[in-house]
């Protein structure tokens, strides 16, 4: 595993169980990090193609391997319920099946840096992302901008709006499964443009393998 430099600008956590453990799984799986975080206090791992629940996976593995403290977004159900495919209520943040121990489980995953998001609220997702994260000095923010797993050809815009509010560095990053590793890319530099911003990220990602699908930019279709 190639060793990433951390300075005192990043959010660094020493785990002294975890962080072995995860280490010995990246070994395990034959999986790799290559590349650098930039120096900086806020950072955007904004990543892709995501078509895999896999990509959760090996994602938590790299955060334990690294020491670093990784902020992610998960649906609130998430949080207190056991997640099913299938609702049992039209409410989108009631899906899956409570149990006795969601408070546990609540707390288990806010320690490990989850960020629960209501997707019935009116306010959007990326709104209550920068309000969870306005108040703190340094972040690791990790982002599947694609959003969803099936194949759109496009990227969310919300890497642009969160990293313009808090002043944060976007690190465009490649889920690469045909060289089995998290490849971390010089950091974009963000306009004043949304859609320039998108077409320079989906530029970087273009021809990267995912573990289900290729990522294609819209004009390669």
């Amino acid at each position: 595993m190639s060793q990433i430099v951390k300075t005192e600008n990043h959010p660094n956590k020493k785990r002294k169980i975890l962080g072995p453990i995860g280490r010995f799984l990246l070994k395990l799986v034959n999986w790799n990090i290559v590349g650098a975080l930039p120096d900086k206090k806020r950072i955007i791992i904004a990543s892709a193609p995501h078509s895999s629940t896999f990509d959760a996976i090996y994602a938590y593995i790299v955060c334990l391997a690294t020491d670093l403290k990784f902020y992610f977004l998960g649906s609130v159900s998430m949080f207190t319920r056991i997640v099913v495919p299938l609702p049992f209520k039209k409410n989108p943040d009631k899906l899956g099946i409570p149990h006795p121990f969601g408070k546990i489980q609540n707390k288990i995953l806010l320690e490990f840096g989850g960020i629960p998001v209501w997707r019935a609220k009116s306010t959007g997702v990326t709104l209550q992302v920068i309000e969870q994260l306005k108040s703190k000095e340094k972040f690791i923010l990790y982002l599947t901008v694609e959003g969803e797993m099936k194949t759109n050809h496009t990227i969310k815009t919300g890497f642009h709006y969160i990293g313009k509010a808090l002043d944060a560095t976007v690190v465009p990053t490649k889920i690469d499964y045909k060289n089995r590793r998290f490849e971390l890319m010089d950091e974009l530099e963000l306009t004043d443009s949304v859609e320039t911003d998108k077409d320079a990220l989906m530029e970087r990602y273009h021809l990267v393998q995912g573990r289900n699908k290729t990522f294609l930019k819209p004009d390669s279709k």
